[in-house]
């Protein structure tokens, strides 16, 4: 049945990852029937980020201790209800709580996915599955661009949200009925929770991981799933913004397949990160500084290699597994996805702020602007991948 579950895992972050990226495509309906600035539509949408973040550690000690069964069929029957929510928000307050609570409710996905991973699978098998895991969970990506825009113009959105609350508690049942009981039991107190904390901030090799897994982050997703679409809306003048973000999620889905068998194959988790953070870096300065003069084929290729070497965040779950103890594995990757999702949730204000200030400059201007933020922060990701220390696949003793 492990195999099974793990399906059942990567269909719930693929819903995760629908959900955390489905405000992009919103922008229009929802600034018009609510009159949300640009800053205050990229607050909404960091609500699911803000949430995600302060849910990655109690869904990690949670993974640990009641299992992953539990832990998951509780979390998507959570989403389900915030989606539920957002559909029937009567005003903007509304959208925000509906926000928090389908952030809440999809943070169990990803943690309980790798537990399940590092508890069912062999070591050598954890970098190839953890991505191919993300290839399925990007599909969400792909699902919340494109196909979401159809489905809202066809039913409206409350409807389409309603559809994404369904689906939610279908997955959750499934979860409960169908994963094995096991994969917890490790007993929780105050005093283990800090003395677990302590063992994965002493590592210092945590360290450049985390930045280097904050910037493939919190560049890719703030982009896919805010202020993509926007960009393309307003600088380029064209409604292809769903596709050409649909081409990023496409990216880091191949990216996240190819980086974690390169990784397996080459047998080196330095080389690759430092590989990919390089090029990240190069796509965030091609499309800061040339994207408006790029043709339709070349701004197809930018935005999927933003995608593809964002796809190095395997890599950061390999080398956070194999740095920590086992007893430590969903407490650790937990807290890596804490200082990432948080590190989105800033962007993707920040930027939305950064707009709202340049509203009196021409929109390519004003994007061009607000966009040095992603891109320094990208710069800052692949010189952290040059200090990351090097396991060879291989789990400290």
């Amino acid at each position: 049945m492990r195999w099974v579950g793990w399906i059942l895992l990567c269909l719930c972050f693929l819903m995760a990852y629908l959900l955390r990226l489905s405000a992009g495509v919103l922008r229009g309906a929802l600034s018009s029937e609510f009159s949300l600035s640009a800053s205050t539509f990229g607050a909404m949408s960091s609500m699911v980020f803000y949430a995600y973040t302060l849910m990655q550690v109690p869904v990690g000690i949670l993974a640990d201790t009641k299992g992953v069964r539990l832990t998951v069929s509780v979390g998507m029957a959570a989403a389900g209800a915030g989606a539920f929510l957002f559909s029937l928000a009567p005003s903007p307050e509304v959208l925000f709580v509906g926000r928090v609570l389908m952030g809440m409710g999809a943070a169990v996905a990803f943690v309980c996915s790798m537990r399940f991973l590092a508890g069912n699978f062999r070591g050598e098998l954890f970098g190839t599955l953890s991505g191919v895991t993300s290839f399925i969970g990007n599909t969400g990506g792909i699902l919340a661009q494109a196909p979401l825009a159809v489905l809202v113009a066809a039913v409206t959105w409350r409807t389409a949200f309603s559809i994404l609350g369904v689906a939610c508690l279908v997955l959750a049942l499934c979860c409960f009925l169908v994963i094995p009981p096991g994969n917890g039991g490790v007993p929780f107190s105050a005093s283990s929770l800090a003395e677990g904390v302590r063992s994965v901030l002493r590592k210092k090799g945590m360290y450049p991981v985390s930045l280097n897994y904050m910037s493939s982050s919190g560049c890719s997703l703030a982009l896919s799933g805010t202020w993509g679409v926007s960009w393309v809306t307003s600088v380029l003048s064209s409604g292809d913004g769903p596709f050409y973000v649909s081409l990023l999620a496409a990216g880091s889905m191949l990216g996240a397949v190819a980086a974690g068998r390169i990784s397996d194959w080459m047998g080196s988790r330095r080389k690759p990160l430092a590989f990919f953070g390089a090029f990240h870096a190069i796509a965030w300065g091609t499309l800061v500084f040339a994207g408006t003069s790029l043709s339709g084929r070349a701004l197809c290729l930018l935005f999927f290699s933003l995608g593809f070497f964002a796809g190095s965040i395997v890599i950061s779950w390999s080398l956070t597994k194999e740095m920590n103890s086992s007893r430590h594995t969903g407490l650790a990757i937990a807290l890596l996805n804490t200082a990432a999702f948080f590190c989105v949730a800033v962007i993707t204000s920040l930027i939305g702020v950064l707009l709202d200030h340049g509203s009196a400059l021409p929109p390519s201007e004003a994007f061009r602007n607000a966009f040095f933020l992603p891109l320094g922060i990208a710069v800052l990701g692949f010189a952290s991948s040059l200090m990351v220390p090097e396991t060879f696949g291989r789990k400290e003793e």
